[in-house]
């Protein structure tokens, strides 16, 4: 088996000799009045690595946005603006020559070298071209338009990356604003993406094939594959030394606080997978069992460029991860990817990090090194290289030797892919080999062989998967059905699903089931005997799974149960901000069940959750469901709410500031010697009062309440004693989660200005200051002398200084308990707190 050895480049090994060890650092352009990249004395990297700066674009260099190593181990650039550009390396960076190629491609976001050509993905020439060289002068002199995209955006969503696969074949990279080119086969593994959506808000506007995939292509453009889909934004891809696919993609973050917020996410990409992004606020939960789940999460940022280390000179760590690029939050993550069934499992940690940082692309070079550039919107770019300067015999050492559990994970990895082969092909011996595997509790194992069901001619599948009598398998195989049939098939379809005892039902089977129980009505519309489809499903719900209870909730709107609207109401109350918005988005598409009190439930809710806490868009969905709740009144009813509709329209309250006196300035010492107290006899309605004077919930998440902007307090009395808590809340700055730090700019002014930037541009840095308002300052490039991470928390201190001693041990015994009422730490005692 051919093993991917370079993502985008095809280097023979002779290249490698042009390259020294030597350190190539240009910290300042030669000349004073030439722009500068961010000083690699703003940048941080872990012992053993040192960062390189290779070259600062000059003014007339433009931006740079993608990048890959040609034949000669020569760097070449797609630039932001117009055009592509070429870099010949040097071991005196002041001899490294720039050069123009070409002057008419726009937004060049993906470059390849590869089949002694360059692919070039030009967003805003909305085309995938190849150029040559066909006479050998080192000038790309033709140039053929290989597909024409249709990209309708101005948000950047368009054609990305382009990279080689291990298949020596072409693979592109395309957000969610490129339609399937013309040409695409019709069988490919991704095909035909429905929104399925049982409630469909009418706020959201989009088409079914609006999603972001991946794409594959032979070396002259002939043949044309969607292999994967549902992402947002996905940047680029790599693959690992097995051959395997991941991708690095986009979140929403005007959607966080918000039940439909997906964080930035390495993906691992399979054939045929389905990743969930849909438009607005159709986003599928991880939990629809016709989609893959994400494989490590990121929280906020803006993804840009991955590569494996494969091929680098670094130490085996760091050879078999993989590295990823956040241009928003200027770093570059080394995600640690471990087997687990037929896919992965990862952890993340900041490799490099610095300010401005603004990484758009990475690759590794012919010496072994990290190559990596700075750019995007204008902004200011860079060439950066990190070496290994540690020991040169750990390059040398071997990963770590195949275990059993990696063995025995290479061979469902093994078995996915033969199942894999069968999204394409139709074969009468498929139904057999993949039928067991649909009751796999390996849940890749599971989607591959249901795609590959999917793909099988209907008549040689359909009694089987109707007469399926294990849950999992019949779950499986009753989605791919309502996915493959016909409106024919859908009595048949619920009377198979009726078969099944839900409430005995594994969570996992029940989710599956009341997914099938979906589609067969997104897909075949409202079946004939709904009331009794209702009334089976009713004592399900409310369930204890805020998942579970998503899926029946709308199940029982959309068959119009006069108890849909009395069932619902109490989500709106001691669960999740998510799912409270959740419950009161479907509540607005119930058109029977409600009486003048249940109305009034979901005003009172309504002026409550204009407190809520979350990101940009949180406002604007909360109005939408407010609109909609007020459309769906009769005359009469407006008439009867008419006091209570008013007051929705008045200006929400503002939260008081504060009046507490400050009891003192707490240091850590002053506690210590309490913390044995915080075990027993501690007050939880005192701990929670704390809670809300030390303002903990206006960041923090703890049990089903606060906003999630900082980090969740839910479990962390799970990870930490009394004393690093108190520690953390004393001295917010001595450790610093990489996820949530902040980057400090000093200015020629000497003013210092910490945030999270935002936005950057050649000029400018947009910081964000105040995550809670969301108050940003405009940094002037120029005006910089030095950024590197910033040493305080966004985590103000002294928020404990307004409280007493007891109240504070009480608010240590509520983080250890997670915010339950019921941990043996408390009595009832509620006194009033004495010094």
């Amino acid at each position: 088996m051919f093993l991917h050895s370079i993502s985008r480049t095809l280097l023979v090994g002779s290249l490698a000799v042009l390259f020294t060890a030597a350190p190539w650092v240009v910290d300042h352009p030669a000349c004073a009045d030439e722009p500068a990249a961010t000083p690699v004395s703003s940048i941080t990297a872990p012992p053993g690595f040192r960062v390189e700066l290779l070259r600062s674009a000059g003014s007339e260099e433009g931006s740079w946005v993608s990048m890959t190593f040609d034949d000669r181990g020569r760097l070449i650039l797609g630039l932001d603006d117009v055009g592509v550009a070429r870099l010949t390396l040097a071991d005196d960076a002041r001899q490294i020559r720039y050069e123009k190629l070409d002057e008419s491609l726009k937004h060049c976001r993906g470059v390849l070298y590869a089949h002694n050509s360059l692919y070039v993905n030009a967003t805003n020439s909305q085309g995938f071209y190849r150029l040559r060289d066909t006479n050998g002068d080192g000038q790309f002199d033709e140039r053929k338009l290989l597909a024409q995209l249709d990209y309708r955006s101005r948000y950047g969503h368009g054609g990305n990356q382009v990279v080689l696969g291990p298949d020596q074949q072409i693979y592109l990279v395309h957000g969610n604003d490129v339609s399937f080119p013309a040409g695409v086969d019709p069988a490919s593994p991704y095909r035909d993406p429905h929104n399925d959506w049982l409630l469909p808000n009418p706020h959201d506007a989009g088409q079914d094939d609006r999603v972001g995939y991946i794409l594959r292509t032979d070396p002259e453009g002939r043949r044309w594959e969607v292999i994967a889909g549902g992402f947002r934004n996905q940047f680029d891809l790599a693959f690992n030394a097995d051959g395997e696919m991941f991708t690095y993609d986009a979140d929403m973050e005007w959607d966080v606080g918000q039940p439909w917020y997906r964080p930035t996410r390495i993906n691992h990409v399979v054939t045929g997978g389905e990743y969930g992004w849909r438009w607005g606020t159709g986003k599928w939960p991880e939990y629809y069992e016709d989609s893959l789940p994400s494989t490590v999460d990121t929280g906020l940022g803006s993804p840009t460029g991955v590569v494996f280390g494969t091929r680098g000179r670094f130490p085996a760590r760091y050879r078999q991860a993989l590295f990823a690029a956040d241009w928003q939050n200027g770093r570059i993550l080394l995600v640690d990817l471990k087997p687990q069934g037929a896919s992965y499992t990862g952890a993340y940690e900041a490799f490099v990090e610095g300010g401005p940082l603004n990484v758009c692309d990475l690759e590794f070079g012919p010496d072994g090194a990290l190559y990596f550039i700075t750019g995007g919107r204008g902004s200011q770019s860079g060439l950066y290289r990190v070496v290994w300067t540690g020991d040169s015999a750990a390059t040398d050492e071997a990963p770590d030797p195949d275990q059993d559990s990696s063995r025995a994970a290479r061979q469902l990895r093994q078995l996915r892919r033969q199942l894999e082969n069968y999204h394409v092909t139709r074969d009468r011996q498929a139904v057999e080999m993949l039928w067991p595997h649909l009751s796999s509790p390996d849940r890749w194992l599971r989607f591959a062989a249901r795609r590959a069901l999917e793909n099988q001619e209907v008549t040689a599948w359909r009694t089987r998967a109707l007469q399926e009598s294990q849950p999992t398998a019949a779950g499986a195989a009753l989605i791919a059905l309502c996915r493959s049939g016909e409106q024919a098939d859908q009595q048949a379809v619920l009377a198979a699903l009726g078969r099944f005892d839900l409430q005995s039902l594994a969570p996992s089977d029940l989710l599956a089931m009341l997914r099938a129980y979906q589609l067969a009505m997104t897909r075949w519309g409202q079946p004939p005997r709904g009331d009794e489809m209702a009334e089976r499903l009713r004592p399900l719900y409310p369930h204890a799974r805020a998942d579970v209870n998503h899926l029946l909730g709308e199940l029982l709107i959309y068959l119009q149960d006069d108890s849909a609207v009395r069932l619902t109401l109490p989500r709106l109350r001691g669960t999740s901000q998510e799912e409270q918005i959740r419950a009161a988005r479907a509540l607005t598409q119930a058109r029977t069940g409600w009486n003048l009190e249940s109305r009034r439930e979901l005003v009172e809710w309504l002026l409550a959750a204009r407190s809520l806490q979350g990101g940009k868009l949180l406002s604007d969905r909360l109005r939408e469901i407010r609109d909609d709740f007020q459309a769906g009144l009769s005359a009469t009813e407006r008439e009867q709410l008419q006091k209570e509709l008013q007051r929705l329209d008045e200006p929400a309250a503002q939260l008081p500031a504060s009046t507490r006196p400050a009891v003192r300035q707490w240091a850590i010492r002053d506690l210590a010697d309490d913390l044995a107290a915080v075990s027993a006899k501690r007050s939880y309605q005192r701990g929670r009062q704390a809670l809300l004077a030390a303002n903990c919930l206006k960041c923090h998440r703890l049990g089903v309440e606060g906003a999630p902007i900082g980090p969740d307090l839910t479990s962390v009395g799970r990870r930490y004693d009394a004393a690093k808590i108190l520690e953390s809340l004393i001295e917010p700055s001595k450790v610093i989660d990489p996820k949530y730090r902040h980057t400090s700019y000093r200015l020629e002014s000497g003013r210092v200005v910490s945030g999270r930037p935002v936005s950057v541009s050649r000029t400018t840095i947009v910081v964000e200051t105040d995550p809670l308002t969301q108050q940003t300052i405009n940094v002037n490039r120029d005006e910089v002398e030095e950024s590197r991470p910033a040493e305080a928390s966004p985590m103000p201190s002294g928020l404990l200084d307004t409280l007493h001693r007891e109240e504070i041990l009480d608010l240590l015994a509520l983080l250890m308990s997670g915010g339950n009422p019921g941990d043996q730490r408390f009595t009832d005692s509620a006194a009033p707190a004495t010094r």
